[in-house]
């Protein structure tokens, strides 16, 4: 009995020490630009209870290249984070989770500015 104990038991440890097998919890996808060439994107992630994650993408087609990330809590999350605007040279999104700014150019030639003023 205990040798048919162990062989059902194993294989379930084994699975839940798999990192693999860790994925954060979806929350939502958000189109914040879009042109006839490429979507800024981004997605929310529940990393852990309190915890999120926002990856932002620029998607061409079937192609998506991850532009940049950040963490944040459920204070922020709630709260506006990010103010996104357009001009004519690109993106611009406004967010207080970090001091500087990021300049960054997709593939398709747009710039996307991510910056604290």
């Amino acid at each position: 009995m205990k040798k048919h104990l162990y062989f059902f038991l194993l294989p379930a440890l084994l699975l839940q020490n798999c990192s693999f097998l860790e994925q954060s919890d979806f929350i939502e996808t958000k189109i914040i630009s879009s042109t006839l060439n490429e979507k800024i994107i981004y997605r929310y992630y529940q990393t852990e209870v309190g915890h999120y994650k926002v990856d932002f993408y620029s998607v061409h087609r079937s192609d998506s290249t991850k532009l940049f990330e950040h963490t944040i809590d459920n204070d922020l999350l709630t709260a506006n984070t990010y103010t996104i605007s357009e001009n004519e040279n690109g993106l611009i999104i406004k967010t207080k989770l970090f001091c500087g700014e990021k300049k960054l150019t997709t593939q398709n030639g747009r710039s996307i500015t991510l910056t604290d003023r």
